[in-house]
């Protein structure tokens, strides 16, 4: 088996637009313009899937599930799949006992250094438990802490525009993307928001704290909703802020960066990877929103020559360390691991 032959399943539980989600269509289009043969394998069909189905390559890799452990294991021994990588602790847990019933190497990513209710804690203290006798990736070294794994830090990555960031229009927009829930701090947006009257903040995503943030949301906030994609939307953003309590390493950070918009995040997690300080946006201290509030002023009075400076630059540092090609190398010296691995368990 040369490296060239080596066919990759990607295997998630999903229904919505996501994180998560993103960083597969990423992996599996990085795979296929690498030369190998990726397919995409969702354990459950929840109908038509808003990131898997939104363009022809994903729909033609993708395969859906019934949900069974059983439908996982007839897959893997009929098909010629040499590698599983699975994502998210539902792919985890059942991904890693199907494969080893089936004989077939994997691979898992960590994605979310978030806590989450009892349930979540639950499912994530199994993934972490279950993962120790498998090679690992992290997206970031304080997941992998957290996880107390023996696991390679390969942060996140994106696919890069096919130009830079340009719009006809001035983008006005000071923007949370994201789940709405306790540990992405939408409740932390708003309060920043209601100090700065003069500025438009928007919302983009949907959750369990919906219906707070839309009762506590003032006039300048709108309320964008869950989207598909992103795409449409970044033209109009001027900042991205992370107000988030928990984190690994945002896509949506590098998403936006690659995009020339500037990003104020509080210094968690992997963020600073990402963030150079005072340059291609802000380090706050965790939860000083007073240095969150001038951060925004700040970014809202840039000049095109000073926002010209930051698109070149993090297109340039996204380009060189958070892209496909910068990213998929190391992720394949995993497989080649795993594969290693399990031949000489033969």
């Amino acid at each position: 088996m040369t490296t060239k032959d080596i066919n990759i399943a990607l295997l998630i539980d999903s229904k919505d637009y996501g994180g998560i989600e993103t960083h597969v269509a990423n992996l599996a289009k990085g795979l296929h313009s690498s030369g190998h043969i990726v397919q995409i394998i969702l354990l459950n069909n929840y109908g038509e899937h808003p990131v898997f189905e939104s363009e022809e390559f994903l729909r033609s890799i993708l395969i859906k599930l019934d949900g069974s452990l059983t439908a996982l294991f007839t897959l893997l021994k009929e098909s010629n799949i040499h590698l599983v990588h699975t994502h998210g602790y539902k792919a985890g847990i059942i991904g890693r006992l199907t494969c080893k019933l089936a004989k077939k190497s994997v691979v898992s990513t960590f994605h979310s250094g978030e806590k989450g209710n009892i349930k979540l804690r639950l499912y994530a203290w199994i993934d972490r438990i279950t993962a120790h006798s498998f090679p690992c990736i992290c997206v970031s070294e304080q997941i992998k802490q957290s996880a107390n794994l023996s696991a390679d830090v390969i942060e996140n990555f994106v696919v890069l525009p096919t130009k830079l960031f340009k719009t006809t229009a001035p983008a006005t927009q000071v923007a949370f993307v994201g789940r709405l829930s306790y540990e992405k701090g939408p409740d932390v947006f708003i309060r920043l928001a209601k100090q700065l009257p003069e500025y438009d903040f928007s919302i983009y995503g949907s959750g369990p704290m919906l219906e707070d943030i839309s009762t506590a949301a003032t006039s300048n906030v709108t309320l964008e909703g869950h989207v598909k994609s992103m795409n449409s939307h970044w033209s109009k953003i001027s900042l991205l802020c992370i107000t988030s309590r928990e984190e690994g390493l945002p896509l949506v950070a590098i998403e936006a960066l690659v995009r020339g918009i500037p990003v104020i995040s509080f210094d968690i997690g992997g963020i600073a990877s990402v963030v150079i300080n005072n340059v291609n946006g802000w380090l706050i201290a965790p939860y000083n929103e007073a240095a969150f509030l001038e951060s925004i002023k700040i970014g809202q009075r840039l000049t095109a020559k000073q926002r010209r400076k930051i698109t070149s630059f993090s297109y340039s540092y996204i380009k060189n360390n958070f892209s496909t090609n910068a990213v998929i190398p190391k992720i394949f010296n995993v497989y080649s691991k795993a594969l290693i691995e399990a031949s000489h368990a033969k």
